[in-house]
């Protein structure tokens, strides 16, 4: 199956890219799409993971514009042509 991840802030910086296209096996989870980038990019895996290979609470992870935390976590399963996006949670006043 074939995603796209769209990274901003920190993340977007430890992989010197916006965007990546990623091919993952067809029972693929968010968590492991992002295991697999954390692979290929040490630096994103504390960026994006705690402690427990859960995502931290310090970045949103999206699929196709709905935050995961109201899914499954790490747990929610991906689709070919998902859009999985990651960023620092907007902040401001």
């Amino acid at each position: 199956m074939h995603v796209t991840c769209t990274l901003y802030g920190p993340l977007r910086d430890a992989v010197g890219d916006k965007s990546l296209e990623r091919e993952v096996p067809a029972d693929a989870t968010v968590g492991d799409v992002f295991d697999d980038l954390a692979d290929d990019y040490p630096n994103v895996r504390e960026l994006v993971f705690d402690g427990d290979d859960e995502f931290s609470g310090s970045i949103s992870v999206m699929r196709n514009g709905r935050n995961v935390a109201f899914e499954d976590g790490t747990e929610t399963p991906v689709a070919d042509g998902d859009t999985l996006s990651a960023s620092p949670p907007a902040e401001g006043g």
